[in-house]
């Protein structure tokens, strides 16, 4: 058992009723798990001022766009965001949930810290079985569930052993060998391209690239940025895109002929990722317009 998993799911705020001169201190700290397309966050609309994230997924997965290029954060990924800064992480109900454990931190340093560690991993993190920073942020989360008024400045060292773990991480981050696969790559993008509409899975897109799933992701994340079912998304939309400026179908219709299974998830996807829904989008157009939309990683 984890030390936080002693404890229910919950999520804690701290605000200091005199000014603290630490400069990392904790912010917020929680155990969730959520369902619902509620859960979004604009690193650019948060009025909790300057900080920073970090947010360790223990099941499921959720997603963040960080910049103009969107990541997955499944199974023991995490990400790292700074605020304020450009950034969205979100959860899609095309997942089936999203259970997280996260600290939230302010002080110079730890901005700096944040800053450094973006810098060297980019904004999302895969662990694997190397869990020693999540098992920091879990010894700490148990701690503040058992004590009434924990001590800020022993918090703060658990910050700092935090960062001293991430450190240890990026030391090995990079000792597992890659191996390339442009070929098999090539194939399933062209079949992406070309069967777009059709209701495809992760397994039909492996299966054309002659690998096996999880290798096909990884390679298919490693050389285009994004993960496969993101690239398949990111079609569908440029596609979407191109029949709302040229012609007058319905979005139902739309949605069909694109691979979406209805109007409305077409509507959160296109709003997603473009930033305006499908109606705006056509409206700022002007019909019959031929207009292209790329959407970048």
């Amino acid at each position: 058992m984890l030390p936080h998993e002693q404890y229910s799911r919950r999520t804690f705020e701290f605000r200091y009723m005199t000014a603290s001169r630490l400069s990392m201190r904790l912010h917020g700290i929680g155990w969730q798990s959520v369902t619902s397309t509620d859960y979004h966050y604009n690193g650019l609309r948060r009025p909790d001022g300057e900080g920073a994230i970090f947010q360790f997924t223990l099941s499921g997965q959720g997603a963040i766009r960080y910049g103009n290029r969107e990541y997955l954060v499944p199974k023991h990924c995490a990400f790292l965001c700074t605020l304020p800064s450009d950034h969205v992480y979100f959860f899609d109900d095309a997942f089936d949930h999203w259970e997280f454990l996260f600290i939230a931190v302010r002080g110079d340093d730890a901005i700096r810290h944040w800053l450094s560690l973006i810098d060297r991993f980019g904004p999302v993190i895969p662990f694997g079985d190397k869990l020693d920073p999540m098992l920091c942020v879990s010894r700490l989360y148990s701690q503040i569930c058992g004590e009434a008024n924990p001590d800020r400045y022993d918090v703060s060292a658990q910050l700092y052993r935090f960062i001293l773990e991430m450190d240890r991480f990026a030391d090995g981050y990079d000792s597992e060998p890659y191996q390339d696969g442009s070929e098999p790559l090539q194939n399933a993008i062209r079949f992406i391209q070309s069967q777009y509409a059709s209701p495809l899975s992760l397994d039909d897109i492996a299966d054309v690239a002659g690998l096996s799933k999880s290798h096909f992701s990884r390679v298919f994340l490693h050389k285009t940025g994004i993960q496969p079912m993101q690239y398949l998304r990111k079609i569908r939309i440029e596609k979407a895109s191109a029949l709302l400026a040229q012609t007058p179908k319905t979005l139902e219709t739309i949605a069909k002929e694109t691979g979406f299974d209805n109007s409305k998830y077409l509507i959160r996807v296109f709003k997603a990722l473009v930033g305006t829904t499908p109606n705006q989008y056509r409206q700022t157009s002007g019909f019959g317009v031929t207009r292209t939309l790329r959407i970048e990683r």
